[in-house]
């Protein structure tokens, strides 16, 4: 079915995991394996691709790549602070894409087997604002305590004003049902325009900061 998606959507890096849940309860057959959660599947759980879907994919791979240099990342052993309320805007839709992704999860999420394999609480939102500027994202990894801050400038990333304005204006229309279908076209290519100059990582380095804290010795 991976076919039906855009290919710009298809050819976005894949983040690995390691997952020790998945192995110690038979899930997969070897261990240490390489799962491959990749931004397509990322698609399929938020249910469309936007800015916000793809900011919070980049952010949790670019903190990743942070955190564990040279290594595969552990699902389930990353905690991460979201510096914003679960209703603000659009914090509480990326911190689904980071619960999706690495394993951590809010209250409701997984207490664990004994004293292993907890997700409950490893994902949680602080209304304190580090950068008033940018949204902004802590992950932590658990093993170690090295931590990686990620701030997210949406306004930053290249898009016109004009092109903005005009999206705006045929969303409206779609919305409603009135658009015609050049106009649900042309609004459908504006919408991922500015997707894909973000998983192009055009500019990335004017709208995407990491800051990262070593671990402790």
């Amino acid at each position: 079915m991976i076919e039906i998606f855009r290919d710009f959507l298809k050819q976005v890096e894949p983040i690995k995991f390691r997952e020790p849940l998945a192995e110690t309860l038979g899930a997969v057959s070897e261990e240490d394996a390489a799962l491959e959660y990749s931004f397509i599947d990322t698609v399929k759980m938020a249910g469309h691709a936007c800015p916000t879907v793809a900011g919070a994919y980049l952010s949790c791979q670019e903190a990743l790549k942070k955190l564990y240099p040279g290594e595969i990342p552990v699902r389930g052993e990353i905690a991460i602070t979201v510096y914003g309320e679960a209703d603000e805007g659009v914090y509480g839709v990326m911190g689904q894409v980071f619960s999706f992704l690495t394993g951590a999860a809010p209250a409701s999420g997984f207490r664990g087997l004994g004293p292993k394999f907890k997700r409950k609480d490893l994902l949680k939102f602080n209304p304190e604002k580090i950068d008033p500027q940018a949204m902004c994202f802590e992950f932590r990894r658990l093993d170690n305590g090295k931590t990686v801050l990620v701030r997210f400038y949406p306004q930053r990333v290249p898009f016109s004003g004009e092109k903005a304005g005009r999206m705006g204006g045929l969303l409206e229309k779609v919305i409603w049902e009135a658009a015609k279908e050049d106009e649900k076209k042309e609004f459908q290519e504006l919408w991922l325009e500015k997707v894909k100059a973000m998983l192009d990582r055009k500019e990335i380095e004017q709208w995407l900061k990491l800051g990262v804290k070593e671990a402790l010795k």
